[in-house]
């Protein structure tokens, strides 16, 4: 059989990921192979297969033994194919356990905090390889800041792309991109990975609970396993470390209280017994000591109800800014309201299968979030306007438009006016340009019946969409 080495992977046409395409397909191609292998080898081991584990090892080795000579820059691994490090190459050169801890750091500072190479297919395997690193404090807010555009949109599923885009701004629109797409990075990291649930033994009859919360004072998760579901809900205050778990039955869970997480750890306390103090003191029947090494003090837990507890110090600071305190307003009912804009209402062709789409103005504010309208004559340009009738006089102070469906179609930079009878407009109560996706305008409370939206700047690529409009009083 023939023996590959690390040189000899890299097929040019293959497929690993949407994202940028500044893909180090070399390095990727090889890590996956890799770690095929080394599951090969289980899998032999398994089934018996004893005479081709030495075949699969030579393998292994051949791989192992000239990846860096072959890929390793001094800082960071990248193959003659590209002349950018990849963040996706690195970051499986981390999780194939092919780049050693000595190049850790070198990966984090050089790769993976500079690079968004990565689409949310592949960011799976970036954020692991943070985790992996001890950098789980990192992993959190690039998630946080590539799922920026989806955290506050009204769609209850995750989408294909980032930005619903190919990879950047400069892309063209992809217009026929899931917004409701099985890839979803995040359901598998924070319950696997920084909840820290996942099995250690085939069919869950053993798993482990090993949180790597980062600067998180609060997770709940329910995992479902084959022996029942497992809930996990933490909680950490700066004297507490609470880890509640509900262990479904014929399993041993071991549970890890995280040493990372304490500047000081005291004790630790199970359904309110102390068990360890500086060393295992014993437990209530069903917990038992598992070891303690670098990172956490482990235990056994049988099936049942635990609230573990660790006591002492416990830094509390977050790198990501706390959230806006909930905002005190309520939606004006908007069924009886009547759109209008400045041109004809139309449609567009979506997708290659060319489905005719209505953009209607009526679209945005009929409560769904898939239909809008577009205004399809052309791409953005001043004097645009799109018009309420609120059928009587209402008081407000925010208007939201909501144009995820169609990201990049944001105003320009826009002009809003009030009037009582449709006639007579005053100057604009509020100006600025639209962000990506949600364009929240805040201006002194106004008592008025009609709302236009002018658009004053131009835009030669995109056009203008409003796939929602909400308007909201105080409450």
């Amino acid at each position: 059989m023939e023996i590959i080495s690390a040189s000899e992977f890299g097929n040019a046409r293959q497929w690993f990921d949407w994202g940028k395409e500044v893909k180090d397909i070399p390095v990727i191609e090889t890590c996956f192979s890799y770690i095929d292998l080394q599951t090969l080898k289980k899998m032999a081991q398994v089934t018996g297969h004893e005479a081709d584990i030495a075949v699969i090892e030579a393998r292994l080795d051949a791989i192992r033994s000239t990846f860096d000579d072959k890929f390793w820059k001094g800082n960071c691994y990248m193959s003659a194919n590209v002349s950018t490090p990849d963040d996706r190459a690195n970051a499986m050169a981390v999780n194939a356990g092919l780049a050693d801890r000595s190049k850790w750091a070198a990966i984090y500072d050089n790769v993976l905090t500079k690079m968004t190479n990565a689409s949310c297919f592949f960011d799976r395997w970036v954020f692991e390889a943070l985790c992996t690193m001890g950098k789980q404090d990192y992993a959190l807010l690039r998630m946080y800041n590539r799922y920026k555009t989806m955290i506050p949109c009204s769609f209850t599923t995750l989408w294909e792309h980032y930005d619903r885009w190919w990879a950047t701004r400069l892309n063209t629109f992809d217009e026929g991109s899931s917004l409701n797409h099985g890839w979803n990075p995040p359901v598998l990291n924070l319950s696997q990975t920084i909840a820290g649930v996942a099995p250690e033994a085939p069919g869950w009859s053993t798993y482990h609970v090993l949180p790597k919360e980062a600067f998180l004072t609060a997770i709940k998760v329910v995992v479902p396993s084959i022996k029942g579901k497992v809930t996990v809900n933490l909680k950490k205050t700066a004297t507490e470390y609470s880890l509640g778990l509900i262990s479904p039955q014929n399993t041993q869970a071991i549970v890890g209280i995280p040493k990372s997480s304490f500047s000081k750890l005291n004790t630790i306390k199970v359904n309110e017994t102390t068990i360890w103090n500086g060393t295992y003191r014993g437990g209530p029947k069903g917990i038992s000591w598992n070891g303690e090494d670098d990172t956490y003090i482990k235990f056994n837990a049988a099936p049942g109800t635990w609230t573990f507890a660790g006591s002492g110090t416990l830094p509390t600071g977050s790198p990501k800014p706390l959230p806006p305190a909930p905002a005190n307003d309520l939606p004006l009912e908007k069924k009886s309201w009547i759109a209008s804009v400045s041109v004809a209402d139309g449609s567009f062709l979506f997708s290659g299968a060319k489905i005719p789409i209505d953009v209607s103005a009526a679209n945005a504010i009929d409560g769904d979030h898939w239909t809008g309208w577009r205004d399809m004559t052309k791409t953005q340009y001043g004097g645009q306007w799109f018009q309420v009738d609120m059928r009587r006089e209402e008081t407000f102070y925010k208007i939201v438009l909501d144009n995820t469906w169609a990201l990049w179609d944001s105003p320009h930079t826009y002009a809003v006016a009030v009037s009582r009878d449709g006639v007579q407009w005053g100057n604009p109560i509020a100006t600025g340009s639209g962000p990506l996706g949600i364009t929240t305008i805040t201006f002194p409370a106004q008592t008025a019946r009609y709302i236009r939206i002018t658009q004053t700047g131009a835009d030669a690529t995109y056009h203008w969409s409003i796939y929602e409009l909400d308007v909201y009083r105080k409450k």
